[in-house]
C-alpha cells in the first residue's frame, strides 16, 4: 500500500512538469529502457526513504519555511509588489544544509554595511515537501540558527542528473537563499 502511494506520488510529480509535453515526449519518458531495466521503482523507493532516514531521522539538520500567502498578500497593480506580506503558518522543512560567509565584512561604495554575509544552500527531498504540503518558492524566508534567508533559488530549475535516479526521475531540489537584515524580514 505505502509503495503504491509513493508510486503514485511520483507519478504526480511527473504529471505537473508533462502539462506541455507532446505524446511522443510522454511515451518516451515512461518506457522501459535503458537505466530502467535495472532500477526500477522499488530500487527508488529503497534509496529514497533511507536518504529521508539518514536527513530527517539522524542528522535532523532543519530550517523554517516562511511562506508568502499569495492569496491574502495585497500586491500593487502595476509593479506586482508588496510593503506588506502576509505569510502561511510557518514550517519546518529537513535536508542537508550548508551555510557560506563571506567574510567578516561585506562592502559596497559606500563603506561596510554589514559585518557578515552569509548564503544557506539546503538539499530537500520533494517527498518530504509533499507530506508537508509545502511548496517553496522565490521571494519566501527561511530562518536557521540565528539568521533570515531569503530564498532566491527556489530550485525549481534543477534538471541535471544529479538530482535524479537513474538520471529520469527528479527525487529532490536545491534552494538557495541569501541573509537579509531585520528590517526586511521579521518574522510576524
Amino acid at each position: 500500500m505505502e509503495e503504491e502511494k509513493q508510486k503514485q506520488t511520483q507519478i504526480d510529480r511527473q504529471l505537473r512538469r508533462d502539462d506541455k509535453k507532446t505524446e511522443e515526449a510522454k511515451k518516451l519518458d515512461t518506457s522501459q529502457k535503458g537505466i530502467d531495466l535495472f532500477f526500477g521503482d522499488k530500487e527508488r523507493t529503497f534509496f529514497e526513504n533511507a536518504g529521508k532516514e539518514i536527513t530527517i531521522g539522524i542528522l535532523q539538520e532543519s530550517f523554517i519555511l516562511y511562506r508568502i500567502d499569495n492569496k491574502r498578500t495585497k500586491t500593487h497593480k502595476l509593479y506586482g509588489e508588496s510593503k506588506k506580506k502576509e505569510y502561511l503558518d510557518p514550517v519546518e522543512v529537513f535536508g542537508r544544509i550548508n551555510v557560506e560567509s563571506s567574510g567578516p565584512e561585506f562592502f559596497t561604495k559606500g563603506g561596510v554595511t554589514r559585518k557578515r554575509f552569509a548564503k544557506i544552500e539546503a538539499h530537500i527531498y520533494l517527498s518530504h515537501l509533499e507530506e508537508l504540503g509545502a511548496t517553496i518558492k522565490n521571494g519566501d524566508y527561511a530562518y536557521h540558527k540565528g539568521n533570515y534567508y531569503e530564498i532566491i533559488d527556489d530550485g525549481s530549475a534543477n534538471i541535471g542528473n544529479e538530482f535524479a535516479f537513474g538520471g529520469d526521475k527528479l527525487f529532490y531540489i536545491t534552494v538557495k537563499g541569501v541573509e537579509v537584515n531585520g528590517d526586511v524580514f521579521k518574522a510576524k
